[in-house]
């Protein structure tokens, strides 16, 4: 479990694909004035470099981030993508380059109004202290903001409801452990016991492990099973590969009204712009 560093991944197409579903739904909750809680269940460091060695050792963000940047003058952008790219060059300190990388949490802390709260759980103990450390400087004491070295899957439920009976709830944890797999789901059941209502965002791999290729249809029977409406985005950008991730996905409980529509202008794009091969390809599927 404490062998995965985020670092490795930092901006990869499966980083492209989560934050630009999250960007978007948050971008679609924020049109109502009422305050949000802002979970994020597997924090990670919250900020990274893509010139220290784990970016450098790896190079997935040339099939990601890096790709879409430099494509963005030869491509017509959908609103989603536009949005993603400015809010990661605002980062920059060069706007002609990205050498930065934002984290999940960092994206919400970007979007975080004065009325919504932020809870960031990680448990690693290397990622924690980057993490604490790093909302220690950016923390404005006016905003509600809690960085805990905490199991996100455990600790999920002492959150909810959040008070405004409004969230968004981002569940991404490494896989590495195929147990995630299971936890997912039952963390999963005792938040929406809680809080039915809630926008929650399940980040996936998509490998040929049967924990990985079982996981979308157990999401789906859960859903069916607790008569939820849900969103599914999947993005593969080349053929499967013996090492590495080729493709991911996003499942998406409770998604903001509009959502499926933008990500139907997003995906098109994303598959034309970071395939390396014929084997490129998006699928989006949804349940009222």
């Amino acid at each position: 479990m404490f062998s995965y560093r985020h670092g490795f991944h930092a901006g990869n197409h499966a980083d492209v694909l989560k934050h630009i579903t999250l960007l978007n739904s948050l971008r679609l909750l924020h049109k109502k004035e009422t305050p949000l809680m802002l979970i994020d269940t597997h924090a990670g460091a919250g900020l990274y470099s893509l010139n220290e060695r784990f970016a450098t050792t790896s190079l997935e963000s040339n099939e990601g981030v890096l790709q879409l940047f430099k494509a963005q003058s030869s491509f017509p952008l959908s609103l989603g993508i536009q949005e993603y790219l400015k809010t990661i060059q605002h980062l920059q300190r060069n706007v002609e380059q990205i050498e930065t990388y934002p984290g999940s949490p960092y994206l919400m802390w970007q979007h975080l109004r004065s009325k919504d709260k932020l809870r960031l759980m990680e448990l690693h103990p290397t990622e924690f202290p980057i993490l604490n450390d790093l909302f220690s400087d950016l923390h404005d004491k006016k905003q509600d903001i809690q960085v805990l070295m905490k199991d996100g899957f455990a600790q999920l439920k002492a959150f909810l409801p959040p008070p405004s009976r409004r969230g968004l709830i981002l569940i991404d944890p490494s896989y590495e452990d195929k147990n995630d797999y299971f936890r997912v789901i039952q963390s999963l059941g005792e938040a929406v016991q809680r809080f039915a209502n809630g926008v929650y965002l399940i980040w996936y791999p998509i490998l040929a492990r049967i924990e990985a290729h079982d996981f979308p249809t157990k999401l789906k029977k859960f859903c069916l099973e607790k008569n939820l409406p849900w969103l599914q985005a999947e993005l593969r950008i080349k053929s499967p590969q013996e090492t590495g991730l080729s493709a991911s996905g996003m499942w998406i409980i409770n998604p903001p009204w509009q959502l499926k529509e933008q990500l139907e202008e997003d995906l098109p794009i994303l598959k034309q712009i970071l395939a390396t091969d014929d084997e490129a390809k998006y699928l989006i599927d949804h349940q009222e």
